[in-house]
Order: C-alpha cells, then structure tokens, then sequence
C-alpha cells in the first residue's frame, strides 16, 4: 500500500532538510541581531478571525470545524494572529517580533506555489515612524546577504498613491478598487487593467501610464513631472534616507507604482521582494488599522514576511559550513572521544552498528558528512586520531583539541 502526501506539501529530509535549516537559521539570526523577539501562535484560530482580512484571497483560507462543531481555520499568514496576541496582551512599545512557521493556502500547487508552506516574518508594533519600515527592510536585507543573495525590493505607498489619484480627480470612494485592479497588474497585464477600470467608470489615460512607473527616486520624480502629477513624495525620500543610515549590506530598492497589494488592510508603505525569477519571495507593509479593528486596541503595526519554502525551491543553495562528524571505532569504545567532542559544541555521531570501515564511511558519505574519525587502538595509544575528508580522501593524524579548534 502505497501512503502519499496530501497535494502541495512538502517533505524535507537529506540535503533538502539541511538546506532548511540553514535559510531558517540564517534569517532567525539577522531577526535576533536586529532585536526582535520570538513570539509562537497557533496553527489555526477561529474562522471569524481570519475571514474577510485578505480581500478576494479570502477564498483561499482553510476552513474546517471541530467536534464540537466550532468553525476554525488554518492560518493563512503570521500578521492576522499576531494582532491578535498584541491587542490581547499588554508590551513594551516599540514591540518587535519575530515568527517563523507554516501557513496555509486552498492554492493550486505549482512551481512556488504551495498549499502548507513555510513563511519568515518580523513585525514591529506601536511605532508609525519611517524608522520602523526601513529597520524591517534593512533587517531582511541582512539575512538575504548572509544566503549570498540580493533580491530588489520593490516599494510603494499607498498615501502617493491616493495624491495622485486627487489631483487626477479621481473620486476617493472609488481609492480602493483602483488599488485592487492594479494588484492584479501581473495576472491580466496592462489590457486587462483598462477593462476593469472602465467597469467601474475610469477612463483616465494619464492613469495607466503612472502606474507603469518605477525606479529609483529622481526617476519617480521626473517621470512624474512629466505626466504633470505634481505631489510630495516624502514618504518615499524619508524610507530611502533611514534604510541608507541602517542597512548592514547593499540593499537594492525600486519605488513601483504598479505595486498595490491586495490585502485590505495595509495603509502605508508596501512591497515586495522580487527574487529575479519573475516571482516574488515575500512583501508586507504598514497595516495601522488592523490591530484597532480586530481588538478595539489603538496600536500601529508594520511587518514583513519572506516565504522560506519558495524561496529554497526557486533558489539554488548549498549546504553552508558543513561542520559535523561522523567518528568510526575499529574494535574500540568511542564513546568517551564522542562526549568530549559534543561537551565541545561539535555536532557528532558515531557507527551505532558495528560495521567495517568501508561501510561506515559509506554510511557516513550517504548522510552527507564530509569528515570522519576513524579510531582504532593505535589512535588510542597515541592519542592522534585520524580525521578523514570523506570527498578529498586526505588524511590528518591530530589530538582532539586540534580537531575541535578546527571545527569550531
């Protein structure tokens, strides 16, 4: 009988498992250098929670009902429960959290696009100032670089964006489904944009033309000129000064007017972050409202989320450092040479069966150590113990010390 995983799942194990870990790693370091604390909610909440928060990807949530036939969902992001935790509990403000964990989509799995998959996410609470925009995005950035990569994040505003829709006489009750449309840039192209926009009456040429907008700040601003759009675009000018003051490495940013995130409940700054492979890995933005409306508690919030399953399967990674062994005994007890090494912080196993040594290091190459010890009894009498590199085949006769400070 064969078992299968359900549709748009994943299982990890074997490299795939130890690349894993190192992104999760890599990104819950910079979250900690960065100052965020971590916070764990539950996988799923009550529906009434989550419905009606994602615009027309409301759809996509998972609902379901319990034994008691309580109407529960599992979550469909981390910011939703995490404003739920900050409205019922009472912080220190600024608040800064960090989550990583598995969300879920009812989506149709394809390439990047899973139905579980695993999201990073940092979010700052109780502070409206361009400085906690700009501490997400340089905070991202830093664990982006650690990975050797550097993605475009793609920024925009949705208070320019509304200027621009006022000084095109664009009635303001209309603000909202012009941002939808436009977030659907990507999917129906820019014929399909003027469908939509003359189902709800505009006709505004001048319209189609900003929103093909992007580049760095001077080209925003001329290119806005030309259109005769004249509005102040200090929201863009201060982000880009407070990321240059606290960003660790280059980090790429383009203002894109075409970008609206569909999610109902962003009020600021927004983006995305934009892999290069004609996806995005991740985006979020200032949702000033979200915490009021769902608890009644007068709090801002701006977060930032990156998804750590698309990013691994649209991204090409090694394994990083490598740094555990695999210690072989050839008719002697290792276990006291094992303590001592993991007393020591090295990551180590040992050959549970006993087995020859072809096969141990055999077993050892298959489950991707690179280096072994190999003890038989003179490595005992002398205390120099022979470390192999598995994929070289160079050996060293060395104390165990030396062996530490090398994997150290």
């Amino acid at each position: 009988m064969v078992i299968k995983k359900p549709k748009g799942t994943m299982d990890y194990f074997g490299l795939e498992s130890i690349v894993l870990d190192r992104v999760v790693n890599e990104f819950k370091k910079s979250f900690k250098l960065f100052g965020f604390e971590y916070i764990k909610t539950p996988t799923f909440e009550f529906a009434s929670l989550l419905k009606n928060k994602y615009g027309d990807d409301s759809k996509l949530i998972y609902e379901f009902e319990d034994k008691k036939n309580r109407k529960l969902a599992l979550r469909y992001d981390l910011t939703v429960p995490l404003a739920r935790v900050v409205g019922d509990n009472n912080f220190t403000q600024p608040a800064k959290f960090y989550n990583i964990g598995s969300v879920f989509r009812y989506d149709r799995p394809q390439k990047g696009r899973k139905r579980e998959f695993i999201q990073a996410d940092i979010d700052i609470i109780g502070d409206s100032s361009s400085a906690s925009d700009s501490e997400l995005i340089s905070c991202m950035s830093n664990a982006f670089f650690k990975l050797n990569l550097n993605p475009v994040f793609r920024v925009n505003n949705r208070s320019i964006m509304e200027k621009i829709f006022s000084q095109m006489n664009i009635p303001k009750s209309k603000y909202v489904q012009i941002l939808r449309i436009i977030d659907k840039l990507d999917k129906i192209g820019l014929s399909g944009i003027k469908k939509e926009l003359k189902l709800i009456d505009i006709n505004e040429k001048n319209l189609i033309d900003v929103i093909k907008i992007k580049g760095n700040f001077l080209e925003i601003k001329n290119k806005l000129d030309k259109y005769n759009v004249k509005i102040n675009l200090s929201e863009f000018e201060e982000l880009l000064q407070k990321i240059n003051l606290t960003k660790l490495n280059e980090t790429n940013i383009i203002f894109d007017l075409s970008l609206a995130r569909g999610l109902s409940y962003y009020t600021g700054n927004v983006w995305e972050i934009d892999s290069g492979k004609g996806m995005s890995i991740g985006g979020g933005g200032r949702y000033d409202n979200l915490i009021k409306d769902l608890t009644g508690k007068n709090l801002t919030g701006v977060g930032i989320s990156v998804g750590i399953t698309r990013l691994i399967e649209l991204m090409k990674f090694n394994t990083g450092d490598n740094k555990k062994l695999y210690v072989i005994g050839i008719d002697s007890d290792v276990s006291d040479i094992v303590k001592y090494l993991r007393r020591n912080g090295i990551n180590t196993a040992y050959n549970l069966k006993k087995k020859n040594i072809k096969s141990s290091i055999n077993y050892a190459y298959k489950n991707n150590y690179e280096f072994v010890i190999i003890v038989g009894s003179e490595e005992i009498k002398t205390k120099l113990l022979t470390l192999k590199n598995i994929n070289s085949g160079k050996t060293e006769k060395l104390k165990i010390d030396k062996i530490i400070s090398k994997f150290k």
